[in-house]
Parts: C-alpha cells; sequence; structure tokens
C-alpha cells in the first residue's frame, strides 16, 4: 500500500465527523439515474468506499441489496450509525471475490489511489462483477495528480481514464461524463464520471 493512500487515510481519521456532514446531502440524483437505469430491483450493488453512507442510503430505499465498504475506521462507524446496518472495514486492495455484485459502486473512493494502483484494482472489480455487472467511477477532472488538504488524488481527463479501462480485458466503457462539481462552494471545478460493463 502506498505512502500517499496511508496520509490520505489520516487526513479522513482527523477529519471525519467534518467530512461526513459535507457530504452527506450533496445531490447526485443524475449519477444515480445513469448507473441504475440498466440495475433490476433487488440487485446487489458493491459501494466500495461508502464515506457517509449517503448512497448505500439511496440505492437501499429504492429497492437494491447493498454491500457497504470503508477503510476508513472513523467513518465507518459515522456511517454505520446513519445506516443502521454494519460497513465492512475494506478497501479496494480486498477486493477478491468473483462474479458475486450485480454492480460496483465506486463515487470519489479511487481517486487516493495511485496509478498504478487503480489499474490493479480495475482487474479486480472486473473479476467481482458478474457477466454484464455495472461499474460506475468517477474522479476529479484534469490532467495532472495532485496533492492538497494533506490528501493525494489522482486525476483523470477523458483520455486518461479509456487508457486506463480499455486495458482491462472484458471490462467496456458505456458513457463517460464531465459534470460541474455538485458543491456551492466548488464553482468551476468539473468530476469525470464513467460507466463501464463487464462482458457477458
Amino acid at each position: 500500500m502506498k505512502s500517499s493512500y496511508r496520509t490520505t487515510q489520516r487526513f479522513y481519521s482527523e477529519k471525519a465527523e467534518i467530512f461526513f456532514e459535507e457530504t452527506l446531502k450533496i445531490d447526485l440524483s443524475q449519477s444515480y439515474e445513469v448507473f441504475l437505469k440498466e440495475l433490476n430491483p433487488g440487485a446487489l450493488i458493491l459501494d466500495l468506499g461508502c464515506g457517509s453512507g449517503r448512497d448505500t442510503q439511496y440505492f437501499r430505499e429504492h429497492g437494491y441489496s447493498v454491500e457497504s465498504w470503508e477503510p476508513n475506521e472513523k467513518l465507518a462507524s459515522l456511517a454505520e450509525k446513519y445506516l443502521g446496518s454494519t460497513v465492512n472495514r475494506a478497501s479496494s486492495f480486498e477486493l477478491s471475490v468473483t462474479n458475486k455484485y450485480d454492480a460496483i459502486w465506486a463515487s470519489a473512493s479511487l481517486l487516493h489511489l495511485e496509478l498504478g494502483c487503480f489499474c490493479n484494482t480495475l482487474l479486480s472489480i472486473r473479476d467481482a462483477l458478474k457477466p454484464d455487472g455495472i461499474f460506475y467511477t468517477s474522479f476529479k477532472w484534469g490532467s495532472r495528480d495532485i496533492q492538497k488538504d494533506g490528501r493525494f488524488f489522482l486525476m483523470m481527463n477523458e483520455e486518461r481514464l479509456s487508457t486506463c479501462l480499455n486495458e482491462v480485458e472484458g471490462l467496456k466503457i458505456v458513457e463517460i461524463l464531465k459534470r460541474a462539481d455538485h458543491r456551492p462552494d466548488k464553482h468551476g471545478e468539473y468530476w469525470l464520471e464513467c460507466i463501464s460493463i463487464k462482458s457477458s
């Protein structure tokens, strides 16, 4: 595990309560719509890096089964209290199952991995998905990785993300979207969202 990832986890341990409150009410309805449109009710979703538990709650309220994973102990504890259910203390590094999930949702959770780790994680994500399984991921938009406020960010533009995903056999890009940041204090910042599907 890279030192940049450990440093980022220290940030979330120190700022867990603030991060929880700031992210809990962010409106991702447009992203949910794109992600869920091909999923049947009752489908099993892995919320990989669930943070506050916001997305897990939404998916459950709309009839989906969800496993919630969060590597940061303090954030996981806050999410458990909010959700009233167990959050697994695990990250993408622990993903080792095969053909288990109908979909994997990784909203702003893989962006703290360095590029090589992210590419390796894509292989684990592909294997963990069932055939025709859906994978969603999102990154801050940009072409150069940055360190900000004690955190490492793997930045993605369309070309960089496409290159990474196209190298993974059996995982096909369906759509890449560039969206303005949902938060009012982040005017002028953008996110890159990607939907992929595992070949049947």
